[in-house]
């Protein structure tokens, strides 16, 4: 071999990377503006096309944002948001509490499940509404219709999502459970609980948006006193302003509950996917 033959090779020379074309994540300052031009693009076309081509009585910006204040501090807005207020915090605590109860039963003991899985899911797919009229007649025209009509709407999801949640707890955690003798208590509070924590807390946030469904309907079916009762009245009576001020309230107060069990759910289980997406 020749001291030519032993010298290394250069190596071989490749071309410089390329630049990826990935887009630039959007700044959140840049987000808001982009949604805040939206927001304006939409008023200004719904103010515009009430003004030139629809019915003067009906709904303007303009004329929501005047009506905003003498309809939330008129007493019958505060009356009727009371009431309303009332049936569904009181219907959510009856329906969450029995509807995560069952789910978790329903969950883990697979007779039950068989047995109760037809009823619980046709009465999740049906409409609620339609329970109002019978509803009326058994209870009466009262607020303990609201009260059943709410905890009902609370209930099926509570069920439903739990039992998912229970049904697939990991199955390293049930065996790690039985390696230390846990009892049932335990289980149940150290393993079970913090496992279906994120499905509990998603069937609370489903239930909301369908007990306050569910409030609004029985008030405008039952005539009960309530923001249902409150939105119905003033829209009879052309001032649809004042109405859709209650509308909004609606759903400022559906806003606000999903924003409240989404923090619930980053405190209590930062690790459930849903958070982390």
């Amino acid at each position: 071999m020749t001291p030519e033959t032993l010298t290394e090779a250069p190596a071989p020379v490749r071309p410089p990377n390329r630049p990826r074309r990935a887009g630039r994540p959007v700044g959140r300052r840049a987000d808001v503006l982009g949604k805040l031009t939206v927001a304006a693009l939409v008023l200004a076309v719904w103010e515009l096309s009430v003004r030139l081509w629809l019915p003067d009585y009906l709904p303007t910006p303009s004329g929501v944002a005047g009506s905003a204040w003498p309809t939330l501090t008129s007493p019958d807005f505060g009356t009727a948001l009371g009431e309303t207020l009332g049936g569904v915090v009181l219907g959510l605590l009856i329906g969450c509490v029995a509807g995560t109860g069952l789910g978790l039963a329903v969950g883990r003991v697979p007779w039950l499940r068989h047995l109760t899985s037809p009823y619980v899911s046709g009465l999740y797919a049906m409409p609620m509404l339609a329970i109002v009229p019978m509803a009326t007649i058994w209870l009466g025209y009262s607020s303990q219709t609201r009260l059943a009509v709410i905890a009902l709407s609370a209930f099926l999801p509570c069920v439903v999502s739990t039992g998912d949640g229970a049904r697939n707890v990991p199955l390293q955690l049930s065996e790690l459970a039985q390696m230390l003798r846990l009892s049932r208590p335990r289980v149940v509070v150290d393993v079970l609980l913090p496992a279906t924590l994120p499905f509990v807390i998603a069937g609370v946030q489903v239930a909301v948006g369908r007990a306050l469904v569910g409030a609004v309907a029985v008030e405008f079916l039952a005539s009960l006193p309530g923001l249902g009762t409150f939105i119905l009245t003033n829209a009879r009576s052309f001032d649809q302003d004042a109405a859709f001020v209650a509308v909004l309230v609606l759903a400022v107060l559906g806003i606000a509950a999903r924003t409240g069990t989404e923090t619930a759910l980053r405190r209590f289980a930062p690790w459930h996917l849903h958070v982390n997406r």
